[in-house]
């Protein structure tokens, strides 16, 4: 308990000293101070608090997980190899007919294209898939007419 009083007094005393202001956003929650002093403690630690969260032109931090939405087939037509940012998942399809809709991802060579996962059907909800970092994935085709197929990731 007094290490967090500790903690406290000394934030209030850096944030006081510096010039310069903590951005405000809504009901008055700081979210971007960038105020960065290294704080030394009664009992002679320190810590440095992060100097600041950046916002993007909507104010919302960018750090905030990312929403991202790739349209891998349209119309029964595959788009080309796109690279995602990673993480979780949702593959959803549609198709007026089914054979098979593979979703593919780059292997470790860097050119081969290697099946994660194989859909012979309708499903509702999608599919769940991990995805690494950086990933380059893709969607193969076989025998089917008007499909769209979709990942979306899960902020």
């Amino acid at each position: 308990m007094r290490f967090r009083k500790a903690l406290l007094y000394a934030a209030l005393i850096a944030a006081s000293t510096t010039a310069a202001t903590a951005q405000v956003k809504r009901a008055g929650s700081v979210v971007n101070s960038p105020a960065a002093v290294e704080i030394t403690l009664p009992d002679g630690s320190y810590i440095t608090p992060p100097a600041f969260v950046p916002l993007d032109t909507t104010g919302a931090p960018t750090g905030a997980g990312r929403q991202e939405l790739v349209q891998l087939a349209t119309s029964n037509t595959a788009a080309p190899a796109a690279t995602v940012f990673g993480g979780t998942y949702i593959l959803t399809q549609a198709c007026s007919a089914y054979g098979a809709v593979v979703l593919r991802y780059r292997g470790p060579d860097g050119t081969t294209m290697i099946a994660l996962l194989i859909k012979t059907s309708a499903e509702a909800g999608g599919t769940t898939v991990q995805l690494g970092s950086k990933q380059v994935v893709d969607v193969a085709l076989t025998s089917t007419t008007g499909c769209n197929v979709t990942l979306a990731r899960v902020p």
